[in-house]
């Protein structure tokens, strides 16, 4: 794990974001706490984002696994289909929004979205659009499109009046 991770690099965080974020997507966050610590996962990898780290942090003992290459081969192959269908409708396009000085808006989107997913957690389901948002802004970072950073913006908004709505 050490060796993927420093090897990508800065472009380690928007994947390792997209896994807890996809994951409270599922319906596992009716699940107490696990939106919780979805959330709390997104928020430190977004935090660490803005710092402007060279890879991401993850404990040692994450660093230490290691994965047969069968079952790195198998990964590889059910996730192609996903890379290519996001492949087919992603295109650099307002890349102003993805780009330095810009850029700092979906990372604060996304570390604000991780660290409401606790709150929200009372409402069912909620972290699941945050979870959405989450999951479009961290494709949006890595295709460089704009576009997806207005679509993760609107599911942001979504998910707020949403919770607004039933908290008060």
């Amino acid at each position: 794990m050490r060796d993927v991770v420093e090897s990508l690099g800065r472009a380690s965080f928007s994947p390792l974001l997209m896994v807890p974020a996809l994951l409270v997507v599922t319906p596992a966050s009716g699940i107490p706490f696990f939106s919780t610590i979805c959330g709390v996962s997104i928020a430190l990898i977004s935090f660490q984002m803005i710092a402007h780290r060279r890879h991401v942090w993850l404990p040692k003992w994450i660093m230490r696994r290691h994965a047969n290459r069968n079952r790195i081969a198998k990964g590889l192959d059910w996730l192609t289909p996903p890379a290519r269908w996001l492949d087919r409708i992603t295109h650099e396009r307002l890349c102003p929004l993805v780009e330095p000085p810009l850029l700092i808006v979906p990372q604060l989107i996304c570390l604000a979205a991780g660290a409401m997913m606790p709150v929200l957690e009372l409402v069912p389901f909620t972290s699941s659009i945050l979870g959405f948002a989450v999951s479009i802004l961290a494709v949006a970072m890595v295709t460089r499109d704009g576009l997806l950073v207005i679509v993760g913006l609107s599911a942001i908004a979504t998910a707020f009046a949403v919770g607004n709505y039933f908290l008060m």
